[in-house]
């Protein structure tokens, strides 16, 4: 039976991601914060091969412990890891509480790095395993009102790529996706600039599907949506001048 850790396990994307990868047969590793609704989802229908716990990502301490307790319940296999956990907040960069702008480093940027780095001997061990980041179609470009958030996204875009070519030597692929705006809790968090013409069409289940997908696929990573793929290519070709003024476009600016 193949298995699955993801964190940020218990809402949104990393429910819908846990729910398809169980009901095609996977051993599911649930792990978030909210310890109560792991609690009720362990004893529901759709997790029939399950485990889970408390995890806190921002602390190394419970990333060990998650991962020592998913090791026991399989036999230190993890075929596909998904570093999922994230928070935002939206706003003007100055109106942001500088704690709200460390949360997002701490969770985002070192929660993720920690993840990764705790689970590699598993990985490692494990033939053919796979590391699939959560990252955001905000690493194409910095977005106003989204900065630290959009940030700490190309750091994970980065953190992917070099992982990529350095544990290809250990047999195991990492790649991440790239989500545009997503119907969860967190993108209705987004200030309502950013929705105007980047429209809220994409459903956690989607991104499940896409998580699916990156993790059987090849390449590196995966950008969602077909507008969001077009302004991915776009500012490729563009020039500095014009690719600042597509993103002021896009976000209101």
């Amino acid at each position: 039976m193949k298995t699955l850790f993801i964190t940020g396990a218990a809402h949104g994307i990393g429910l819908e991601t846990a729910k398809r990868f169980a009901a095609q047969g996977w051993f599911v590793g649930l792990y978030d914060i909210n310890q109560p609704a792991l609690e009720e989802l362990l004893v529901s229908k759709d997790f029939p091969n399950a485990c889970g716990q408390y995890c806190d990502v921002t602390q190394r301490d419970s990333v060990a412990a998650a991962l020592a307790h998913f090791s026991e319940q399989t036999q230190g296999r993890l075929d596909l890891l998904v570093n999922n956990a994230g928070v935002l907040s939206s706003g003007k960069f100055e109106d942001i509480e500088a704690q709200a702008h460390d949360l997002i480093i701490d969770v985002n940027v070192k929660g993720l790095t920690t993840v990764a780095h705790c689970a590699f001997e598993l990985l490692k061990q494990t033939p053919g395993a796979t590391l699939v980041n959560l990252c955001s179609v905000s690493s194409v470009h910095g977005l106003p009102l989204l900065a630290v958030y959009s940030a700490s996204k190309f750091y994970v875009n980065g953190l992917t790529e070099a992982l990529h070519i350095e544990w290809a030597a250990h047999d195991i692929r990492v790649t991440s996706v790239k989500p545009p705006v997503v119907n969860t809790a967190m993108g209705h968090q987004l200030d309502p600039k950013l929705t105007q013409k980047m429209a809220m069409d994409m459903e956690p289940a989607h991104v499940a599907e896409a998580i699916q997908l990156a993790a059987e696929g090849n390449r590196i990573g995966y950008v969602l949506g077909t507008s969001a793929k077009l302004w991915a290519f776009v500012d490729k070709i563009l020039p500095e001048r014009a690719r600042r003024a597509l993103t002021s476009y896009l976000t209101g600016h």
